[in-house]
């Protein structure tokens, strides 16, 4: 069971983002992102090239005929556009290990494990603000487990939050995914050092989180946000953001009283 901490780190604070050695051969032998990875790479280089051979054949086709054939241009310029975006996808997929490097840390909890299918509900800030309140979200997390790693319903499971993905002019991430710090170290007093960085308050919002997931997994998105007068006030108001002491002004925005360097010395 994890040790949690009634006072933790809050979110975007310089302490709360994972900066312990990573294993590569716990790692690969933990994580299904190693899969993920070769699968999404063969993906893109197998049937996106495919694609962009099959489209510069048809514009070479469709340009040679006595009259030119718009069908086969336009199929040509589609196969071509489609096999540079696999392409992109394959050879531009991060490695296991890129979700810990600089990743912060958050809570999640086992809610299902059948056979080896795993769901995690974690949770995290999806503000993109810095001088706003903290803009919390559920996260479904669906995996299926490796050979050797247990996960049991209930279990928490620090986590580390990493692709967000949001339109540029949106002021909060879309989405996200997250990883189990486990899959990264098999060192028990790193995994419990990552849930005690999580303040109890987050933890409590996971486990109380449990209720909506059947809401949340028939959801496209996976996401389900948590209403603000549905927060405590340790979460709703931190004293900083990013690691920075700040005062809240009653048009609920952040004013900034500190600096990064002050708090981390103080801690």
């Amino acid at each position: 069971m994890i040790e949690q901490t009634e006072h933790g780190w809050p979110t975007g604070d310089p302490r709360r983002f994972f900066d312990a050695p990573i294993d590569p051969a716990h790692l690969r032998a933990s994580s299904p992102n190693v899969y993920r990875r070769a699968w999404r790479l063969a993906v893109g280089v197998v049937v996106g090239g495919g694609l962009v051979g099959l489209g510069i054949w048809a514009l070479a086709a469709g340009f040679g005929d006595a009259e030119v054939s718009w069908p086969l241009m336009v199929a040509g310029v589609v196969a071509v556009l489609a096999g540079v975006g696999l392409l992109l996808f394959g050879l531009l997929t991060g490695g296991a290990a890129t979700p810990y490097r600089g990743g912060q840390l958050v809570p999640g909890m086992v809610v299902e494990h059948a056979d080896a299918d795993v769901q995690i509900l974690t949770l995290a800030d999806t503000s993109r603000d810095p001088a706003a309140p903290p803009d919390f979200a559920y996260r479904l997390v669906s995996f299926h487990a490796r050979e050797g790693t247990r996960f049991v319903p209930g279990q928490p499971v620090p986590c580390v939050a990493h692709g967000f993905v949001a339109p540029p002019w949106s002021r909060r991430w879309w989405s996200f995914q997250a990883s189990p710090v486990a899959w990264a170290t098999a060192e028990a007093e790193l995994v419990d050092a990552a849930g005690r960085a999580v303040p109890a308050a987050e933890w409590d919002l996971v486990l109380s989180g449990a209720e909506r997931v059947a809401d949340i997994r028939r959801r496209l998105t996976r996401v389900g946000r948590i209403a603000p007068d549905d927060l405590p006030e340790s979460l709703r108001r931190p004293p900083t953001r990013l690691g920075v002491p700040v005062e809240w002004q009653a048009d609920g925005r952040a004013r900034f009283v500190g600096s990064v360097a002050h708090t981390t010395s103080a801690g």
